[in-house]
């Protein structure tokens, strides 16, 4: 049903509308009271006036434009155009124009606001080279700002096509830009590139174009984007790239990364490589500190606060903290900071520049260095030789905890403390054989040497010194070895020999004296018992026959009674008279005794070991007639174990006045009721038993009438086929 007249006044009064109905020529035949904000008139004054007269100059051309379009085919149209006014300045209406018997029917709504805004916009556009965008992929419209084509050097009137839109990239990247638009319309995620194009006037310019997809129904309706002209930027950063690209490959090498610390605000800009390498949000450029401090690990994080706020107050402006940080895989990773302080007049830090590097594999580095070096320290510090690693000058790099002990007492110096040369920290009889052997090892030669010396106590001590050089990977000598094995026992055993061998000589010729002295007094007696036993053998009797027998048996005592001093006087006088008692260090007889023999012991692979007193009990006793006797005990045990263990000890607490030396083995164990019989010269237990083990018996009833000799005794316990122990028992110095 049509309206009314009385219908169509309220409705064209009542209403926010601005109704004009106008010739073409734009002369106004009539209008509402809505129109009262568009001219200096009331609403019947208006009639008769032009309205490109209040129209603002830019939109009369396209009033003028418009209205000549209009026809009987082509009788409706929309357009926007603004109006001058006094009282509110520029309006912007949004008018429907509808033509219809020669007259224009103009119906406007206020768009003031989107118009303001849409200036701003233009201006933003013009100023910041910016443009918009839109494209629909249902009808393949694509239309472009004013922006668009500024930047492209376009006419604004020619006709935009998504064809025409790719048309300005290069060949190369032409494929690349349409997936972009592709991809957003099938995967609905927005894009954002820079590429490089040619404009219609051939200008080569980059761009940063941004898009947003519409999405309705779960299927992209519209796109909407920007497209900035970044050329200037772009050849900022081209003319800055050569020290961006030489600073990169500087921080690359050493992985690090920028940060910029604004320490009132609270905020830390990050560099690009910084970002990556803890994995920090790439599109955020401040970060705040906390979360930082979050990614360090929990166990560094109050010492590195504590750094932290100490770097912030102390003098100058140098910047240095370490912790571990949680990179992008999820491991915590060891890091140092180097930055530098900016303060204001008061002396506050306000700002910190610096870079964090990468130093963990440097850590792990100095620690397996660490690791090796202890562990090389262990060995060397349990080895049987003194031991110094010097460099290619001399100057001391290691040495074991018993040289160690000597420099620091002998000269004052620590040598892990204070750089040390070796020749200066060395005995004075050393320097001239160091110096030769020294230069000989920086030629590749190892050296050996032997060397006495004079130690702390006085004592004499000799050592076995070997100079070896230490190849790097290029075979170039970049330190030498020097190793000083104790020999003392080996000479004092070569000097015992020497003594032993003309002891041998003395005792022999005692025994040619002795048999020398004694042959009369046996061939005396002796001729008288042969002479008096033929005449008594003749059956013929004798008159003296009495006399006769009674010379027999003086013959006869005394033949036995010259053996019987022959006999205490080789087995007893003749030994007490070659003794040498002197007060002895037990632990260093027995360990002498364990050394000599261990060649044997590990020849049969056993376990061979020598537990010592710690309170290195003192005997006086003759040394040598000691070793014979502990000597055969050790050699027995070795002898008569085939597997297991041979253990030495020395025990000094179990009573006051004595000293224990035990010798156990898991050998083949002697017979309770054979334990009288291994004392015996000439008798082996195993007579009865086995002839596995050869020998004549007489070892053990030697050790037991030595050590009887010295004042001790020795005891047996032993099982058949598990073991055996002895326990010599020798007189302590009290």
């Amino acid at each position: 049903m049509p309206f009314t007249a009385e219908q169509f006044g309220i409705l064209a009064e009542k209403t926010l509308h601005f109704l004009l109905i106008l010739k073409k020529d734009g002369k106004i035949i009539t209008c509402n009271n809505r129109c009262e904000m568009l001219f200096p008139f009331k609403a019947d004054e208006i009639k008769g006036k032009y309205i490109t007269d209040y129209i603002i100059d830019a939109d009369v051309k396209i009033f003028k434009d418009s209205i000549a379009t209009l026809s009987d085919q082509n009788a409706i149209l929309s357009k926007s155009l603004s109006f001058a006014t006094e009282k509110e300045g520029v309006l912007a209406l949004k008018f429907n124009l509808t033509y219809h018997n020669d007259l224009i029917y103009a119906a406007g709504i206020d768009t003031t606001e989107e118009y303001k805004e849409h200036r701003a916009l233009i201006t933003l556009s013009k100023l910041t080279k910016t443009g918009a965008w839109y494209y629909n992929p249902k009808n393949k419209e694509m239309f472009w700002s004013r922006g668009c084509y500024l930047i492209k050097d376009l006419d604004p009137d020619t006709p935009m096509t998504r064809e025409k839109g790719a048309s300005f990239y290069p060949e190369k990247s032409r494929k690349n830009v349409e997936n972009y638009l592709d991809n957003l319309i099938k995967y609905k995620e927005p894009y954002e590139y820079t590429e490089k194009i040619v404009t219609a006037k051939g200008n080569e310019k980059w761009i940063k174009v941004v898009a947003q997809p519409v999405i309705y129904k779960n299927e992209v309706i519209y796109v909407n984007g920007t497209i900035a002209d970044v050329t200037d930027r772009h050849n900022y950063i081209e003319k800055l790239k050569y020290n961006e690209e030489t600073k990169h490959l500087a921080l690359k090498g050493i992985q690090s990364g920028l940060f910029d610390h604004l320490i009132e605000k609270n905020e830390v800009f990050y560099s690009i490589d910084f970002k990556k390498m803890l994995g920090l949000p790439l599109d955020q450029d401040f970060v705040p500190e906390e979360v930082f401090r979050e990614m360090i690990h929990p166990d560094d994080v109050e010492a590195a606060l504590k750094r932290h706020l100490e770097n912030l107050n102390k003098e100058g402006n140098h910047y240095y903290n370490f912790y571990r940080l949680k990179n992008q895989a999820g491991e915590y990773r060891h890091y140092e900071v180097h930055g530098f302080r900016r303060k204001d007049n008061n002396g506050n830090t306000t700002r910190m520049i610096g870079n964090l590097i990468d130093v963990h594999q440097k850590k792990l580095n100095e620690k397996t260095i660490a690791e090796s070096k202890n562990r090389l320290q262990a060995i060397v510090n349990n080895g049987f030789a003194y031991t110094v690693l010097l460099d290619i000058e001399g100057r001391i790099l290691m040495t074991d905890k018993e040289s160690l002990k000597i420099i620091k007492r002998d000269s004052k110096i620590d040598p892990t403390k204070t750089e040390s040369f070796f020749i200066d920290v060395m005995p004075l009889n050393f320097k001239n054989s160091f110096a030769h052997s020294f230069n000989e090892a920086l030629k590749g030669n190892s050296i050996k040497k032997e060397v006495e010396r004079i130690n702390h106590n006085g004592n004499s001590q000799w050592l076995e010194s070997k100079y070896a050089p230490v190849f790097d990977n290029e075979y170039k000598i970049n330190s030498i070895l020097v190793s000083f094995h104790d020999i003392t026992e080996q000479k004092l055993a070569e000097q015992a020999i020497k003594e032993a061998h003309i002891k041998e000589q003395e005792l022999s010729n005692l025994k040619s004296n002795i048999l020398s002295n004694f042959s009369h007094e046996i061939r005396t007696p002796l001729n008288g018992i042969l002479t008096i036993s033929n005449l008594l053998l003749n059956n013929e009797p004798l008159e003296d026959q009495g006399q006769l027998l009674n010379y027999l048996e003086e013959s006869k005592d005394r033949l036995l009674d010259t053996m019987n001093k022959l006999s205490n006087f080789s087995e007893i006088d003749a030994i007490h008279a070659n003794l040498t008692f002197e007060e002895l260090d037990v632990n260093y007889l027995v360990e002498t005794s364990f050394i000599e023999y261990k060649h044997m012991a590990e020849a049969k692979d056993l376990d061979y070991t020598i537990e010592l007193d710690e309170a290195c009990p003192q005997t006086k006793i003759d040394k040598n007639l000691f070793r014979l006797a502990l000597n055969n005990i050790i050699h027995n045990a070795i002898k008569y174990t085939s597997k297991g263990s041979v253990d030495i000890s020395i025990d000094s607490k179990s009573l006051e006045k004595y000293i224990y030396i035990y010798v156990k083995d898991s050998g083949i164990g002697i017979d309770k009721k054979n334990f009288e019989k291994i004392f015996d010269p000439l008798v082996q237990e195993s007579v009865g038993i086995s002839r596995k083990y050869e020998g004549t018996g007489v070892g053990l009833s030697l050790s037991k009438r030595y050590i009887e000799i010295l004042g001790g005794k020795i005891k047996l316990k032993s099982k058949l086929g598990i073991g055996t122990k002895f326990a010599i028992i020798i007189p302590k110095c009290l």
